[in-house]
């Protein structure tokens, strides 16, 4: 077994045989379930965060109806920071909030096929205060294997040659988390 691969994507020999298997190893399941419970007590603050500005909105639409007497005012305020305001945050913030309330579920797949390590650009939008967009490239680096791709770095191409034949054992749902990796032939 490659030492250097073992290190880069910190697995054992225990760990490879178990996921031949169709299994994990106590290590992985320890793992996975400490990722799993940090993602859900994200969820619940996240969307409990998202909840609380949604019931702001509620509370600004009270305060400034008692305040004014125009119904004109009263309604529309009422409808925007009383109604879809506490809607849109609310609904995004239980969509958020659901996840941290689902069942804990893993399944260990396989990838198999030629390695080819690219780098990729990819984009990312966000609004600054003033409400002017801005779009900013990056890149990064994807191994591609058996029809997936896994985020890696750079430095990967330096261990895994392209075209070899490698089989790829990670996790439904978190397909850059690779599990473990074995060399199935050389290129050519």
């Amino acid at each position: 077994m490659d030492q250097q691969l073992m290190s880069y994507f910190k697995f054992d020999q225990a760990d490879l045989q178990a996921n031949q298997n169709g299994q994990f190893t106590e290590k992985q399941k320890s793992r996975l379930v400490k990722e799993d419970r940090r993602d859900r007590t994200w969820s619940v603050v996240g969307g409990g965060f998202l909840l609380l500005i949604g019931l702001i909105g509620l509370v600004i639409a009270i305060v400034a109806g008692i305040a004014d007497p125009d119904w004109g005012f009263r309604i529309g305020f009422g409808l925007g920071f009383g109604c879809i305001w506490p809607l849109v945050w609310g609904g995004i913030g239980v969509g958020i909030m659901s996840r941290g309330f689902s069942k804990f579920q893993v399944k260990l797949l396989r990838a198999t096929g030629p390695v080819n390590i690219i780098k990729a650009e990819r984009t990312s939008t966000s609004t600054d205060s003033d409400g002017f967009s801005h779009t900013s490239h990056y890149f990064v680096y994807e191994l591609h294997i058996g029809g997936k791709s896994f985020d890696v770095q750079a430095n990967l191409a330096d261990i895994m040659m392209q075209g070899d034949i490698y089989a790829v054992y990670y996790t439904e749902g978190s397909e850059n988390d690779i599990l473990s990796l074995e060399l199935i032939s050389k290129a050519g």
